[in-house]
């Protein structure tokens, strides 16, 4: 398969999703694949479901980026709140390179992002960008003038009650706590301010699988910063994942050839 087609993993708390990528030119290039799961899924679930993916999009290539719900590096999952207790460490890597395949690791959010500030220009120079998604939890990340500064996990702060944010303003509270769209978009919304009055930011891009649909809440948003939903909607994180495993290939081998 050719270089430049990478398998972009996005894992989510409900979910996996996958596509094969172009990352020459950023975006998915066929189908995207949707797995569901149950909560707290197992490595093997989601080591399966990366499985069928692979070959419902006919990927015939050995290189995948994974975007991960929780803190990471390149090729261990530090946590995971979301996953199962086995999904630590570098199980999740070595499970899939068991299987011949090269992997690397971003947390989701900043994998939404990273597409961002890589192939729209209009966001790799922003001085601060704040990306906050919208999903099992509230995904934060922060690059500032097109640098992305990893592993910024800002979803779980305390409201004025003392309640975590993501339990009020998570699409999954929208879908279990029983609020209105307007009640549920002013927790939103209280949510945003509370996490952008951390960093500051000059732009907010909204992503996460409810921004597929936004016409019945994104008006409701209110707050006092410049607020956009994400490019590409929730194909962003796979996107995002398989150009930063490229990316950091390409790094790695301009590194060892300076040498």
């Amino acid at each position: 398969m050719a270089e430049n087609l990478v398998l972009g993993i996005d894992i989510g708390g409900s979910s996996v999703k996958g596509g094969i990528v172009d990352v020459n030119a950023g975006r998915v290039v066929g189908q995207r694949c949707t797995i569901e799961h149950e909560p707290l899924p197992r490595l093997e679930i989601i080591t399966e479901s990366i499985k069928t993916i692979i070959h419902e999009v006919q990927y015939k290539g050995a290189e995948i980026g994974v975007g991960f719900p929780g803190v990471v590096s390149d090729y261990e999952v530090i946590n995971g709140p979301n996953m199962g207790d086995d999904i630590r460490h570098g199980s999740l890597i070595e499970s899939l390179s068991e299987n011949g395949f090269s992997c690397t690791l971003l947390n989701d959010a900043d994998s939404a992002l990273y597409h961002a500030i890589r192939n729209y220009k209009k966001y790799s120079g922003t001085e601060t960008t704040l990306l906050i998604t919208i999903g099992t939890s509230l995904g934060t990340a922060v690059s500032q003038r097109g640098r992305l500064l990893r592993n910024v996990e800002l979803g779980r702060l305390l409201n004025e009650d003392g309640v975590r944010i993501d339990q009020t303003a998570s699409a999954r509270a929208l879908r279990e706590n029983g609020t209105d769209m307007r009640g549920w978009a002013e927790n939103l919304s209280s949510a945003i301010t509370r996490i952008a009055s951390c960093v500051s930011p000059e732009i907010i891009l909204l992503g996460g699988g409810i921004t597929e649909q936004p016409e019945s809440w994104f008006g409701m948003v209110d707050v006092d910063w410049d607020v956009r939903l994400a490019p590409d909607s929730n194909q962003a994180g796979l996107i995002g994942a398989a150009c930063w495993h490229n990316d950091s290939k390409m790094r790695h081998r301009e590194e060892v050839s300076s040498k």
